[in-house]
């Protein structure tokens, strides 16, 4: 799972991307933070979860 930064009309998103076979083994730690039901991005090797907000810097 990588996490990155991004800006989207001037606000700070925080961007989970996790391989799609490997979004079951990291559901619980996803739950936390993102809706795990409804993906900002998805194609057949990665999916992608975003949240308003710096969870990195925190």
């Amino acid at each position: 799972m990588e996490t990155s930064l991004i800006k989207k009309s001037g606000e700070t998103w925080t961007r989970f991307k996790v391989k799609t076979k490997e979004v079951p083994i990291y559901a619980s730690i996803l739950r936390k933070y993102v809706d795990i039901t409804k993906p900002s991005k998805q194609s057949s090797v990665y999916t992608y979860f975003e949240v308003k907000g710096d969870l990195l810097n925190k």
